[in-house]
């Protein structure tokens, strides 16, 4: 297939009047052809988006256990022109993360019909009670490694992610052992100090889980672990661009301290996502979905109802960050992160045909996974 394109942005650089020539699923040449399959002139193509923190969406949860939760929610993503994501697990019963994790593999082995998804996130169990948002307490845990062991055994390579809180006892062994292991720790539900914040980044924390929100404060005498990832350039932040879990000016001075090379746009989205506002779970929890908000029963909030879209608008049209940059964070760095670059994450010979178009209102035109046009659903 040749797509014909007036401009397409390509990891934080925009360029026009190419082709891309897709062969095999992945994008063979790009430059001036003949013939194209596909005409998206006058639209922007972009790679298509990477959400690496997703817990649901459309009615399904990551912790439902089954192929077809996974499947409906790679299909949801869709809509909001992610191609690639990583299902997301919340503390739970043992047997449930098991279940969880055993559904992902599934879903990996046999192919979704919609975004693919990547390998699983563990948010949880190793995580500090005191910030555990919507984390049942009940089920956080002592970190051992024995049991990590148990998980990665059980994932069969697919668990591409583990959250730790650095603080925590064993916690700088466990995450040094994940890195031996090519697994991303990534770091927060935290209470950590300044100075164990930077202990957990130099022994191979790499990206921070949804930066500001359950993570100890920045204070000026006391910068906490929101400080350390602010300042220090071998983290990576994730930030859930919603304006409720982030104040506009807060995630305008988290793009302004890090960049866009070191800022991800995730969702954190719950099963509630693309549905109406009523009662819904999020793993144990009973959430219920206010005027697109989501809360546990004590007030906590729940996850998110964003999609990666609109993360990506309100980045451009409110707070004003040019659209390469925001492409970038909602692709290129994403994939950097998890160390896929190679594959996804950008329009580049070699790198899979994922690819999608939005009009100048950046609503979504067109989605490509992998060479293969996918049909975009109201």
């Amino acid at each position: 297939m040749r797509i014909r394109t007036s401009v397409y942005y390509s990891d934080g650089s925009g360029h026009e009047h190419k082709d891309i020539d897709i062969e095999e699923g992945r994008i063979a040449a790009i430059g001036n052809m003949r013939n194209p399959d596909v005409d998206l002139s006058g639209l922007l193509v972009l790679p298509g988006f990477i959400d690496i923190h997703v817990h649901g969406g459309n009615g399904s949860d990551v912790m439902d256990g089954s192929y077809e939760a996974i499947n409906n929610i790679s299909l949801h993503k869709l809509k909001e022109g992610v191609t690639s994501f990583c299902p997301t697990t919340v503390t739970a019963r043992p047997a449930r993360t098991y279940a969880a994790i055993d559904a992902i593999n599934q879903s990996i082995i046999r192919g979704v019909e919609g975004a693919r998804a990547l390998g699983a996130f563990l948010e949880g169990p190793y995580i500090n009670p005191k910030y555990k948002g919507a984390h049942p307490e009940e089920y956080i845990r002592d970190i051992s490694l024995n049991e990590i062991e148990d998980l990665l055994e059980r994932g069969q390579g697919n668990i591409i992610s583990i959250a730790i809180a650095p603080e925590l006892p064993h916690a700088l062994e466990a995450i040094k052992m994940l890195g031996k292991r090519n697994v991303n720790v990534r770091l927060g539900h935290s209470g950590a100090t300044y100075e164990e914040t930077i202990a957990g980044i130099k022994a191979g924390g790499r990206v921070a889980i949804h930066t500001y929100n359950a993570m100890s404060p920045f204070f000026h005498r006391m910068p906490g672990m929101t400080g350390a990832v602010m300042e220090n350039d071998d983290i990576i932040s994730e930030i859930i661009c919603d304006f409720v879990h982030t104040h506009p000016a807060a995630a305008r001075l988290l793009y302004k301290a890090k960049g866009a090379d070191k800022v991800i746009l995730i969702t954190d989205c719950m099963q509630a996502g693309g549905m109406p506002d009523g009662n819904y779970q999020l793993g144990e929890l009973r959430v219920a979905v206010k005027d697109g908000t989501a809360r546990t029963d004590t007030g906590a909030i729940a996850g998110s109802t964003l999609n990666l879209l609109k993360a990506v608008k309100n980045m451009r049209q409110t707070l004003g960050v040019p659209l390469a940059e925001v492409v970038k964070m909602a692709a290129a760095t994403p994939a950097r992160a998890l160390g896929i670059f190679d594959r996804f994450g950008d329009i580049a010979v070699g790198k899979y045909a994922d690819i999608i178009a939005l009009d100048e209102e950046l609503n979504l035109r067109f989605v490509m996974v992998e060479g293969t046009v996918m049909p975009i659903q109201p």
